[in-house]
């Protein structure tokens, strides 16, 4: 579906697609949580928290208000590797279930979870009750291991679509980061959950960045943007004989704005100080690349193009209709459902 919101100064900012995709998202660093810490973060019109086990160090997430009275769980204690609520010393298992003091589970209406797994030095959840599709390798797993760094995360006023839009934008690439295309892009479909756009290009611009990156590539880029569930970009660049992934992630909010946060990653032992080095010089590079976006997103009112003058209009286009096909994240509203007779739980669940 395709909605229009009111923008500041009278203006629309029209979102392509639902509100929230179900898709991965990515809401923390590995480092950001330690064992017995809890996070706060919010996805689409649902705040959630994070935690990890004391025992097992897994990571969880919930909707953030416990289910048996509403009480916001970033409030609450890691016990072992369950959370409890800091209102009634309730004890939710990672899976959800509120147990009794002898660990069985209780005949409750479960805490809310959603599907989260760790890779890249990062948290994903799944924006859904069950995860449709796993999250994406990017092609350099293959060669061993990864060095990976996270980059700064930013927020701004606009939807995801325009943020993936505008990362995909075959003619805009030409124009702000001066990029000439040596042969003719190509966008394909995978599969119900991801569209690739691959190209081919030299770099034009005399900033600092692009000179180092004309030098590192020998001139020639080539680059791959996997569209994964719509929110999610897979950046995947052979810079001269370099190769590196950048995996960035559009997380809504409720105002209809994005935090877009982002992992590098190069090939090379994390241990290793060239590949630590080269992580480091990677997450630069792309840093600045997107900085040239800043300026250029504010105060943005974007919409699909209404006719195909260019190709990059023609890509446009087809992604758009692959936002409008994608399912929606739609969490039931948080509020206690009580449907038997709870058991007495003293100074447990």
């Amino acid at each position: 579906m395709s909605m229009e919101r009111n923008a500041p100064g009278g203006g629309a900012a029209r979102a392509v697609g639902p509100d929230c995709p179900q898709n991965w998202y990515l809401l923390a660093g590995s480092a950001e949580l330690g064992r017995g810490g809890i996070l706060a973060r919010r996805l689409g019109g649902l705040e959630i928290v994070l935690y990890r086990g004391h025992e097992s160090g897994r990571a969880a997430a919930f909707a953030a208000h416990c289910a048996h009275a509403g009480c916001h769980l970033r409030h609450g204690e890691v016990i072992g590797d369950h959370l409890q609520c800091a209102l009634h010393r309730r004890v939710i298992r990672a899976d959800g279930r509120f147990i009794a003091p002898d660990r069985s589970p209780l005949a409750t209406a479960p805490q809310p979870c959603l599907p989260t797994i760790e890779r890249f030095g990062c948290i994903f959840v799944f924006a859904g009750e069950t995860a449709t599709f796993d999250l994406p390798t990017p092609d350099i797993s293959a060669l061993g291991p990864i060095t990976t760094r996270a980059l700064p995360s930013r927020s701004f006023a606009l939807p995801w679509s325009t943020l993936i839009s505008n990362g995909m934008d075959i003619d805009h690439l030409q124009a702000v980061h001066d990029r000439r295309l040596r042969e003719p892009p190509t966008l394909r479909r995978l599969d119900p959950y991801r569209m690739r756009l691959d190209y081919r290009a030299q770099v034009t611009g005399r900033h600092l960045s692009d000179r180092m990156m004309k030098w590192i590539a020998e001139d020639d880029i080539r680059t791959s943007i996997t569209c994964i569930g719509g929110s999610m970009m897979l950046v995947e660049s052979s810079v001269g004989r370099h190769r590196t992934f950048v995996m960035l992630s559009m997380c809504p909010d409720r105002n209809a704005g994005s935090t877009i946060r982002a992992v590098v990653g190069v090939p090379g032992e994390p241990h290793r100080l060239a590949a630590r080095t080269a992580a480091r010089v990677a997450a630069w590079l792309f840093h600045a690349f997107l900085r040239k976006d800043v300026g250029v997103l504010q105060g943005m009112q974007w919409h699909e193009p209404e006719d195909e003058i260019t190709q990059g209009d023609a890509l446009t286009r087809s992604l758009c209709a692959f936002f409008r096909s994608l399912p929606a994240f739609a969490p039931a509203p948080e509020q206690p459902v009580p449907r038997t007779p709870l058991r007495a739980a003293s100074g447990g669940a």
